[in-house]
């Protein structure tokens, strides 16, 4: 009879794929190809782009589960392989303009699928990458900032000052849209950014 892996922790996941068992292997994928797809075309110039990076995300790590560290979070290390994967790509290519289907894509279905989220995101994809990867991380996979510190290999204290420069460069972004507003649009929507962002 197949094992029902769909309740099992991460760590123990791992520890039987590590073993050889394919069908551990599968749950790990199924949990988190998700999550990394999202991650991966907030970065990349297409969808497929991103498919590709996230299944050699999980190419690499089926290779290297025996070096996996159970006392870690399985999730952060999928996402430290993602991450240097699409760092690796901007090497080689240049990014191009993100299609505007894949932008609204990203925002999460579940819990920030509103014109408010569209806007924000939009607006911090013009931060520039290190500050979009940082709110990303943080409010959209609602991480801490050890975990991003983690995945962008940085400091605690490096992450900490990144948000806060992020969140207040986002801030001014909107105080001058809603200056120059004639619509009453972007005025309505100036407390959005610190209900969803202001905490660390």
């Amino acid at each position: 009879m197949p094992h029902d892996f769909s309740t099992r922790s991460d760590q123990e996941l791992a520890r039987v794929a590590a073993g050889g068992d394919r069908a551990a292997f599968e749950a790990i994928v199924r949990r988190y190809s998700r999550p990394l797809t999202d991650f991966a075309a907030n970065k990349t110039a297409s969808i497929q782009d991103a498919e590709d990076i996230v299944q050699e995300t999980f190419l690499r790590a089926f290779l290297n589960l025996n070096t996996f560290n159970a006392q870690y979070s399985l999730k952060n290390w999928l996402f430290v392989i993602a991450y240097r994967l699409v760092v690796s790509s901007y090497r080689k290519k240049k990014p191009q303009q993100i299609d505007q289907r894949v932008v609204s894509r990203l925002v999460d279905e579940q819990s920030t699928s509103t014109p408010e989220a569209d806007w924000i995101w939009q607006l911090a994809e013009q931060l520039g990458d290190s500050a979009h990867t940082v709110l990303w991380l943080r409010y959209k996979q609602q991480m801490d900032v050890s975990d991003i510190a983690q995945i962008m290999n940085k400091s605690a204290i490096s992450v900490r000052v990144q948000l806060h420069r992020a969140r207040r460069r986002l801030a001014e972004r909107i105080d001058t849209l809603a200056a120059n507003d004639t619509t009453g649009n972007w005025t309505h929507r100036q407390g959005v950014l610190f209900e969803r962002t202001n905490r660390i």
